[in-house]
């Protein structure tokens, strides 16, 4: 493990979403309130990297997609915010992070509100876990011939990474490599560690802004490590919850050991 110094799922905890709401970040930092900058306001929006468009997922609300300008397969991120952010930013976060190669499809979950604007949130981890397969399968069935194999991320802030730890251990062919920030390391066990290696699971980074979370995620770090997976811990001492700032630097910088080897992978 690369350790850099620099209770229950939420339906049962009103705490972890006051704290996602209380966050104020900017536009290209997902997981803030629903005030904060959506990204992506349209249906279909473009720039010079590719389009943005809304995709239907049946039995949820429709997910924000992004395709890159290139024709040819390219590989997948499967974004998840915090308990009152926004798909759209997500989007906007993670196109920045991969100068805009990857597809990205970003999760919208369940409106905080039903009276007016509101963000939105994962009721629970088999909520997440359905909504993510749906939406796969959603977009197997318009784009597969977009999608590279094999290639995928799953990156979850905060809630996206708390409530996707325990479902995505499944997904390992699909999604060997996990960005978990400031989130996804309570719901760890030995046996979804086995079961995530046993998937093709390679590498999990999990980047922290608290102390807590740099702590904690030592333990399914271990874990992970004694699967044979590798395990990379950025911490941005003093950032705060959040995946903004310095965070996202560490974020950043970490990506190319994440992605390492994978010749869909060009950062």
């Amino acid at each position: 493990m690369k350790f850099v110094s620099r209770g229950a799922w939420w339906a049962a905890s009103w705490a972890v979403v006051a704290c996602s709401l209380n966050q104020n970040e900017p536009a290209s930092a997902p997981g803030g309130g629903a005030g904060s900058a959506p990204g992506v306001q349209a249906a279909s929006a473009s720039n010079e990297n590719g389009a943005y468009r809304e995709l239907e997922v049946p039995g949820f609300l429709p997910a924000v997609l992004y395709l890159p300008a290139a024709r040819e397969p390219r590989p997948l991120v499967v974004a998840s915010h915090g308990a009152g952010g926004v798909p759209e930013a997500e989007c906007d976060y993670w196109r920045r992070m991969t100068g805009g190669q990857a597809v990205l499809l970003c999760l919208r979950g369940t409106p905080l509100r039903n009276d007016g604007p509101s963000g939105y949130y994962y009721k629970t981890h088999l909520a997440l876990g359905a909504e993510l397969r749906a939406a796969l399968g959603a977009l197997k069935a318009t784009f597969a011939a977009r999608v590279a194999s094999g290639s995928g991320v799953y990156a979850g802030f905060s809630q996206g990474a708390i409530m996707g730890a325990p479902i995505i251990p499944e997904h390992g062919d699909e999604f060997p490599t996990l960005a978990l920030i400031e989130g996804g390391y309570e719901y760890w066990s030995p046996a979804l560690a086995r079961r995530f290696a046993e998937r093709g699971g390679r590498r999990v980074l999990f980047s922290c802004g608290t102390a807590w979370c740099a702590k904690k995620a030592r333990i399914p770090a271990e874990w992970l490590e004694a699967r044979g997976v590798e395990v990379r811990i950025e911490y941005a001492e003093g950032a705060g919850h959040t995946a903004g700032g310095a965070v996202m630097k560490r974020t950043e910088d970490a990506l190319p050991w994440l992605l390492a080897g994978d010749r869909n992978w060009s950062l």
